[in-house]
């Protein structure tokens, strides 16, 4: 889903160093059964990132800087992000709510996570199929407002209040702008031994040091599956 045109190649751009530039710059790679993932760290100061892993595939670029303990990473320019839209909210007879998430131009999304919360303080969670979400048609309570979130990606919704009334079906699109750019925002990566850790959206990915591309070698691609060997 929303799959970019993934794994460009990765170029080594040269510049005048500093020591902590020096020490950590390089090329460092993550690989498992189901994930492949490259981050150049340029001499110059800038990086270029990666990712595949399942449904995800993701890829940015930027200036890094060093830290006392590793580098912190931003993506620039900064993406734009996606935007959640409820176009119309209809009627239904069959449920207090029923709601139906497309992404631009496109088919209806499964996977779509939901949170509702009701009048009387209580709170419902659910997950969209590709023909939508209801609401039990015999449950009573009035909804008061609803969110979304696209777990692939780990994008979230602003909370959006409904009108007071039952039987709503609400038809609400994904617009998802650059959503295979990773918004890194000083995201900080963890040096070690042999290689970093990268803190992003709650998980530590762990990279090992591959070396540097030589000028002049084949464009660097890396994919699901392949051995976690790096030029030299």
């Amino acid at each position: 889903m929303f799959r970019s045109a993934f794994f460009t190649s990765l170029v080594l751009l040269v510049a005048a160093p500093s020591a902590a530039q020096v020490s950590h710059a390089g090329l460092y790679r993550s690989q498992g059964p189901d994930v492949a993932s490259a981050l150049e760290l340029a001499a110059d100061g800038r990086f270029r990132y990666q990712r595949s892993e399942g449904a995800l595939d993701e890829e940015a670029s930027g200036r890094w800087t060093a830290t006392g303990d590793g580098v912190l990473l931003e993506t620039l320019p900064h993406p734009r992000p996606p935007e959640w839209q409820i176009n119309t909210i209809g009627e239904s007879a069959e449920s207090p709510l029923s709601v139906i998430v497309k992404v631009t131009g496109g088919d209806s999304l499964a996977g779509i996570f939901l949170r509702i919360g009701f009048i009387n303080g209580d709170r419902m969670a659910g997950s969209t199929q590709f023909d939508g979400w209801s609401m039990p048609p015999d449950d009573e309570r009035q909804p008061a407002w609803i969110e979304f979130s696209e777990p692939i990606h780990g994008v979230a919704s602003q909370r959006f209040d409904l009108p007071q009334r039952r039987g709503m079906a609400l038809n609400v699109t994904l617009v998802p702008n650059e959503i295979g750019i990773a918004a890194f925002d000083k995201t900080p990566a963890t040096v070690t031994r042999d290689g970093l850790v990268l803190h992003w959206r709650g998980e530590d990915i762990r990279y090992s040091r591959v070396g540097l591309p030589k000028v002049g070698e084949p464009r660097f691609q890396v994919r699901v599956g392949e051995p976690q060997t790096g030029r030299q």
